[in-house]
């Protein structure tokens, strides 16, 4: 492949356009212009072709950054697709800088005709206890200091969608031998309780099963087909399974236990397979299940208000703030509804403190189910509740509001004939960003603008600053 320096384009036309081109990017666009010329004059074109590697999971490093021109790059691990490159200004390989291991952990491949800019690794070596460092490691420490905010942000978004953990472990076994399958299940079902198991002769109708993704499954992937087939068969039973586990001729020999690790298989055993080897590395298994859904618990719980289930402050100022920070690459609009139950101290001070925390979790049921998938319903303080709704412009936002307010209207809650409206009933107030505002501080603070206006005009409404401002 032909790679073509940029030191000798300095005073190229072209060099001028690739140069705006890549500040216009997510990763550049805080650059000066100046500094950003010196950074590219330091790099190399190179084109490849479709279905070219960049880079080749497994094979040894060639510590490159590559900043895409034009084009589109695939990235991946273990042949499973992880994502895609197809912005100018976007950039992979910093991993190689990063870290010292000597073999690439994923693949890079060109799905089209590509241009990028290749900076070697040598532009980033700093010699131990030097005091200076050159201005192109300086600018690539910002750069990736950036893309690690955004790829922050955008984790903390998709991570918002949960789901309830409370079922069955999901387990699947795959053994041709119908008396090794039938011993396996009876050592499952004696060492694992409560989990449910599905058994399979083959690989294959396994994978034509209906099933959701499994917990665990425990496979004989047939040591009497090729290498290829065998890797090909692991790595595909991957997207349906969290853990494998190998029991196998296939993992009598050491290399073929060295190929597992590298497919992403951590629990092999050879057959045949002695019963307490067997319930030994089950139970691994099972510790390493229960323990990892403790930890997701926990995590959640550090998230979580006590009283209501919803999401807390901290959660919800950390998830306004990666909206915020995708916001110039997406352009993607969002908006705040904040609420509070009308009269609230009136049925606090007339039925307990108890019977309003009941009414609060009752309320909060409602936000949490209402909501659509991916949304972020949270406990702003007192009776106050916060849903922040992304992608949804005002006129959306205030459809859903609406939905939420005739909701808690229609709920049926304790004494709630006793309150001044002769219903229990929450005002609510709406604000998009940046509609209304380009910063949270003045979000928030215009839709409590529009509570406050909603609490002043009688109560069970819903109010959004573009109603104020017109």
């Amino acid at each position: 492949m032909e790679r073509v320096p940029l030191s000798i384009r300095k005073d190229h036309q072209d060099f001028e356009i690739l140069a705006g081109k890549i500040q216009e990017s997510r990763y550049f666009q805080n650059i000066d212009i100046s500094l950003l010329k010196e950074l590219l004059r330091q790099g190399e074109i190179v084109n490849f072709k479709a279905e070219e590697h960049l880079i080749r999971e497994s094979e040894d490093r060639k510590p490159e950054i590559y900043v895409l021109i034009e084009g589109s790059l695939a990235v991946l691990s273990r042949e499973t697709f992880l994502m895609r490159l197809e912005k100018a200004g976007d950039m992979v390989g910093e991993m190689s800088i990063l870290d010292d291991r000597e073999k690439n952990t994923t693949s890079v491949v060109a799905e089209t005709e590509s241009t990028v800019i290749a900076f070697s690794h040598n532009l980033f070596e700093v010699e131990p206890g030097a005091s200076r460092v050159s201005v192109v490691y300086l600018i690539f420490t910002h750069i990736l200091s950036e893309k690690l905010r955004i790829t922050s942000a955008r984790v903390m978004l998709e991570g918002n969608v949960r789901e309830e953990d409370n079922s069955q472990p999901q387990l699947a076994l795959v053994e041709g031998d119908n008396l090794l399958r039938e011993q396996f299940a009876s050592l499952i079902e004696k060492n694992w309780e409560n989990v449910q198991l599905e058994t399979y002769e083959t690989p294959q109708t396994f994978l034509q099963s209906e099933n959701q993704l499994i917990d665990l499954l425990i496979m004989d992937p047939g040591s009497s087909q090729s290498m290829n087939e065998i890797r090909d068969c692991i790595l595909v039973s991957k997207q349906r399974a969290r853990a494998i586990m190998i029991v196998s001729d296939f993992a009598e020999d050491t290399e073929n236990r060295r190929l597992l690790s590298q497919w992403g298989v951590f629990e092999f055993l050879a057959k045949p397979c002695p019963e307490f080897d067997f319930e030994h590395a089950l139970n691994r298994q099972r510790v390493i299940h229960y323990r990892e859904r403790e930890l997701k618990r926990v995590e959640e719980a550090a998230d979580t208000d006590r009283l209501t289930g919803l999401a807390n402050r901290r959660r919800l100022d950390e998830f306004v703030e990666a909206l915020v920070t995708l916001y110039p690459e997406e352009r993607a609009p969002f908006s705040l509804v904040i609420s509070d139950v009308d009269n609230f101290k009136h049925y606090n001070d007339t039925h307990g403190h108890q019977m309003g925390d009941v009414v609060l979790a009752r309320i909060s049921g409602i936000l949490k189910n209402r909501v659509r998938r991916g949304d972020l319903a949270a406990r702003f303080g007192g009776e106050e509740f916060v849903v922040i709704l992304p992608k949804c412009g005002s006129e959306n936002a205030m459809r859903i509001a609406e939905q939420l307010r005739v909701a808690v209207e229609e709920e049926d809650i304790p004494y709630q004939d006793q309150q001044p409206l002769g219903n229990l009933t929450a005002t609510f107030g709406v604000a998009t960003f940046p509609e209304d505002a380009d910063d949270v501080e003045t979000l928030l603070k215009k839709a409590d603008d529009c509570l406050y206006k909603g609490k002043e005009s009688g109560r069970n409404v819903v109010i959004s600053a573009s109603n104020l401002s017109s």
